[in-house]
C-alpha cells in the first residue's frame, strides 16, 4: 500500500512538471529549447536502478514482462517440487517480486480473495440426563413412621400386613436339591406348584418386572414377579414391600437365562411387615458391640452365626444322648438359693417380693448334687 501511494505521488509530480514544460515551451523563443534545464530533466531516460515506472509501458514490454513473471513462477514451482531448501529459494522469490513490482498498478495480479465459508453451525449439545436425586438419609424414627404409614395403607387396601397363617410346601434348600441338574436356562416347570416363605433380603424392581432374594432358615432363593401374571396385585409388590419384610409366595419353578433357580410367583402374601430396615447389604453388621446387643439382627445378616448356633445345639444334643445311653440322669436344680455357695466367689444377691426373703443366684450345683447322692442316686 505504501509503495502504491509513493508511485502515485511521483506520477502526480511528473505530470505537473510536464504541464508546466508544455505551457512554457509551446511557443518558446528561438534558441532556448535545447538549453532548458527542465526539458532536459523531464525527457532524460530514467535510471535503471529505479524500481518505479514513471511512464506508461508499451504493450510489447508489458507482455514480455508478464512472460518473465510466468516463467519465473514456473521455475519456482519446479524448484519447490524438487525439494529445494527455503534459504536457496529466497533469491528466486525476491526476483519474482521485483518483476511483479514493475507492473503498472492496474495490471498487478491480485490474488482472488477466498470466499469465506459460512461458519459451521455447532450442533446443540445433547442434553445430559440429570443425575438421579440422592435420597436423603432418614433417621430411625422417620423410617419407622414411613413403614407404619405403609401398614396403614395396606389395611385401607384390605391387605393384612401381619398374616396369621401360610402353608409352606418347600424350603430354599429343598428346591435347590430337587431341581439340581434340571431345567435349562429359560426353561419353566409349568406343572410345579410350590409355596415358599422367608425374609426379603434384596429388591430389584424394573417397571413391570421385579426380582427379590428370599431368605429362609435353610438358604436363599430368587423370586420373580411379573405384572402380566399377577395383575393388580403387582402394584402392592412395588408399593408395600421393603427389605426385611417376611412374605409368602406361591408359583411355578423356572430357571432364568443366567441359570438361577427362581420361583415364578402366581400370588403373594405379606406375612410380617418389618418396621425397621436391615443393615447395609454391602457392609453388613460389623460392629462387634452392636452384634452382641442385637443378636436377632446379627442372625439375619450373618448366616455364619446361625450355623454356629445350629452346631452348638447339635453338639449339646449329642453329648446328652451319649450320657443318656450310659445311664446318666439329667436333673434340674434350683437357680436361687437361700444361702450362697461357691466357696470364695462373691454371690449375686436379690430379693423375692412374693416370698419376702433374700436369695442368691447359684454359682455351683455342688450342694444339690451331694444331696442327690445322699438321697440314693449314684
Amino acid at each position: 500500500m505504501a509503495r502504491y501511494i509513493m508511485r502515485l505521488f511521483l506520477a502526480t509530480i511528473v505530470a505537473r512538471h510536464q504541464a508546466r514544460a508544455f505551457s512554457s515551451t509551446a511557443f518558446p523563443p528561438a534558441g532556448k529549447i535545447a538549453s532548458s534545464p527542465l526539458s532536459t530533466r523531464i525527457f532524460n531516460k530514467p535510471s535503471s536502478s529505479n524500481n518505479f515506472r514513471l511512464f506508461s509501458t508499451t504493450a510489447d514490454n508489458l507482455d514480455e514482462l508478464k512472460e518473465k513473471i510466468t516463467a519465473k513462477g514456473n521455475e519456482i514451482r519446479q524448484l519447490k517440487e524438487g525439494g529445494i531448501e527455503k534459504a536457496d529459494l529466497a533469491p528466486h522469490v525476491q526476483e519474482l517480486l521485483a518483476l511483479k513490482a514493475q507492473l503498472p498498478a492496474d495490471e498487478q495480479e491480485q490474488k482472488p480473495k477466498k470466499e469465506k465459508k459460512p461458519p459451521k453451525q455447532k450442533k446443540a449439545p445433547a442434553k445430559k440426563k440429570a443425575p438421579p436425586k440422592k435420597v436423603e438419609e432418614m433417621s430411625e424414627s422417620e423410617l419407622r413412621l414411613n413403614r407404619l404409614s405403609k401398614v396403614a395403607a395396606m389395611r385401607e387396601a384390605d391387605i393384612e400386613p401381619f398374616e396369621y397363617t401360610f402353608d409352606q410346601t418347600r424350603s430354599a434348600a429343598q428346591l435347590a436339591a430337587e431341581y439340581d441338574g434340571k431345567l435349562e436356562g429359560g426353561e419353566e416347570d409349568e406343572e410345579s406348584d410350590v409355596a415358599v416363605a422367608g425374609r426379603i433380603m434384596t429388591r430389584r424392581v424394573f417397571g413391570k418386572l421385579a426380582f427379590f432374594t428370599l431368605q429362609d432358615e435353610t438358604g436363599t432363593i430368587q423370586l420373580q414377579f411379573d405384572k402380566k401374571r399377577l395383575g393388580d396385585t403387582f402394584k402392592g409388590i412395588k408399593d408395600f414391600t421393603d427389605g426385611g419384610d417376611i412374605i409368602g409366595v406361591r408359583g411355578t419353578v423356572r430357571r432364568t437365562d443366567k441359570g438361577e433357580l427362581t420361583v415364578y410367583a402366581n400370588e403373594w402374601k405379606m406375612l410380617t411387615k418389618s418396621i425397621l430396615p436391615l443393615p447395609d447389604k454391602f457392609h453388613g453388621l460389623q460392629d462387634i458391640t452392636k452384634r452382641y446387643r442385637s443378636r436377632h439382627v446379627d442372625l439375619i445378616v450373618n448366616p455364619d452365626v446361625r450355623d454356629t448356633f445350629k452346631k452348638r445345639a447339635k453338639i449339646t444334643s449329642m453329648i446328652r444322648r451319649i450320657l443318656d445311653d450310659m445311664g446318666f440322669l439329667e436333673i434340674e436344680t434350683p437357680v436361687l438359693h437361700s444361702q450362697s455357695g461357691g466357696a470364695e466367689a462373691k454371690p449375686f444377691e436379690t430379693f423375692h417380693n412374693s416370698m419376702d426373703m433374700d436369695l442368691t443366684l447359684r454359682i455351683a450345683t455342688e450342694l444339690h448334687l451331694k444331696r442327690l447322692i445322699i438321697g440314693g442316686f449314684e
